[in-house]
């Protein structure tokens, strides 16, 4: 396959129709699209494909383009609204018409059913008979007076249709395995296939890089640029995306949305990274690759052809190397976010009034404590309610193993040494991580027993679960009231 040069200029596309959200199939491709024009020193358009008054809803190109404007892809253009250019399109078409390169094709859409349900009977592929082809034209003249329905086909013509794809190389079609297509529906709207490769002519678009799933549509669309007489863009076509179960991604059983990533707390530039890597492999076969990186080093021919696994696992990891790695205000921005927003129960009103957030310095302790162990930004929550609510609960196991007779006297003992009545905190700097943790190994040592046998306790206690940051610096960052008053509820409940 011969590598792209930089000869003319690349002008490339996205082209979502908002008949849905931004599936993270779309997204994959708009970035495969973004790294090659960057890469190309080109240009990255965006076209709404909303000819569909039907299915086409506004406020889902609008949510579309926030989410590419999320993950930092906005077009080097205006935006290419198709449902502004029918008019052209209906030109286009009665231009392929007077030329005899499409035709009218009068059969409603019952006669047509019932020549579908023939072949099926016969067992054999549908193909539509050309039944409207040789119409005498004095009889079309009558039939358009007449205000007849018709559509408008697409005239096949014989032989074969071959171009180089940048991905899969040399593919061949056989025209005759490709019907006489629609052009213009019988309700005067166009199709897709005429649509876009007038808007991709229209806006001098050099590159088609899209999915696998549009293969077949390739020959149509060569054949109605030959019979044009325009030039014809290069194609790409991407390998599809999977579930892990080898299965195409649906929306019934897999999370779809770029949206939807979005609100479970993963950062733009960790989908970004992940989106890429489905189908393409850096040099180095690294997995954290910085956008920038990727202008550099994108090319197709390090695209595979075979289809590409969406591992949620690795997104996770990817997304919480990120997050390991963002500056914490950063972070705070999006965490209060998060807060203030359902699903947080944070966000919910109790007692008539909302839950009032912790300030910036109480949250920004809690990500410096928590951020290298969480893979989304509502984990900071989900993994660390302690730092916000009280334990409603304790962990069965937990409490078994480490809450014997042996230690109840002696952990009691221990919280008497945090209150605000013992000096022995004070003595030793104060309410500090340094502090705290001499305060219990002291004791430990002081009554014969190892600190584990205090901190798990005391980590139950402070938390209900058996896992948390440093215990110590927990302790500093939930405050001496708090300390105080959980470990309180705890005895009281278990003694």
């Amino acid at each position: 396959m011969e590598e792209v040069t930089r000869n003319n200029q690349v002008r490339v596309r996205f082209a979502p129709s908002p008949t849905g959200f931004l599936h993270v199939g779309g997204a994959r491709t708009a970035i495969f699209n973004w790294l090659f024009a960057k890469n190309q020193k080109g240009k990255f358009l965006l076209r709404i494909e909303d000819t569909d008054p039907e299915r086409s809803k506004s406020e889902l190109s609008g949510q579309i383009l926030r989410s590419m404007q999320w993950l930092g892809m906005d077009s080097d253009e205006e935006v290419v609204y198709q449902s502004d250019r029918i008019t052209r399109y209906k030109e286009v078409v009665n231009e392929l018409v007077e030329s005899g390169k499409a035709y009218y094709a009068f059969e409603t859409s019952e006669e047509l059913d019932k020549r579908r349900k023939e072949s099926e009977a016969k067992k054999i592929a549908y193909k539509y008979d050309r039944a409207s082809l040789n119409l005498d034209k004095n009889i079309i003249e009558q039939h358009l007076r007449e205000k007849r329905p018709y559509a408008i086909r697409f005239f096949i013509p014989q032989g074969v249709t071959d171009f180089e794809d940048i991905v899969h190389g040399k593919t061949t079609f056989n025209n005759y395995e490709i019907d006489d297509f629609v052009l213009i529906r019988s309700d005067g709207s166009p199709v897709y296939q005429v649509a876009v490769i007038i808007d991709d002519h229209d806006m001098k678009i050099s590159h088609v890089i899209r999915g696998d799933d549009h293969l077949t549509n390739t020959p149509k669309q060569i054949l109605l640029y030959k019979a044009l007489g325009w030039e014809i863009p290069r194609f790409a076509h991407l390998p599809m995306i999977l579930d892990e179960g080898k299965k195409k991604l649906s929306k019934r059983r897999d999370t779809v949305s770029v949206e939807e990533y979005k609100e479970l707390g993963y950062l733009p530039e960790a989908l970004f990274n992940f989106l890429t890597l489905l189908g393409y492999a850096p040099p180095d076969n690294r997995e954290i690759v910085r956008r920038g990186e990727l202008i550099k080093l994108f090319s197709f021919r390090r695209v595979n052809k075979k289809s590409a696994v969406f591992d949620i696992k690795k997104l996770n990891w990817i997304n919480s190397e990120y997050i390991k790695s963002s500056d914490e205000n950063f972070l705070l921005t999006l965490f209060k976010e998060y807060l203030a927003s359902p699903p947080s129960p944070l966000s919910t009103f109790k007692g008539g009034t909302k839950a009032i957030l912790p300030d910036d310095d109480y949250l920004l302790k809690v990500i410096s404590l928590t951020k290298g162990r969480v893979q989304t930004i509502n984990e900071f929550y989900e993994f660390g309610k302690y730092f916000f609510t009280d334990p409603e609960s304790y962990d069965e196991r937990g409490l078994a193993k480490h809450w014997t007779n042996d230690i109840k006297l002696i952990f009691k003992e221990y919280f008497e040494t945090l209150t605000p009545q013992s000096p022995l905190l004070e003595e030793r700097g104060g309410w500090n991580s340094a502090s705290l943790e001499e305060n219990l190994r002291s004791f430990a040592e002081a009554k014969g027993i190892k600190p584990g046998q205090l901190i798990h306790v005391l980590r139950l206690a402070l938390t209900g679960i058996t896992a948390s940051p440093g215990i110590f610096e927990l302790m500093e960052v939930l405050g001496r009231d708090t300390v105080v008053r959980r470990i309180e509820k705890f005895i009281g409940m278990f003694t």
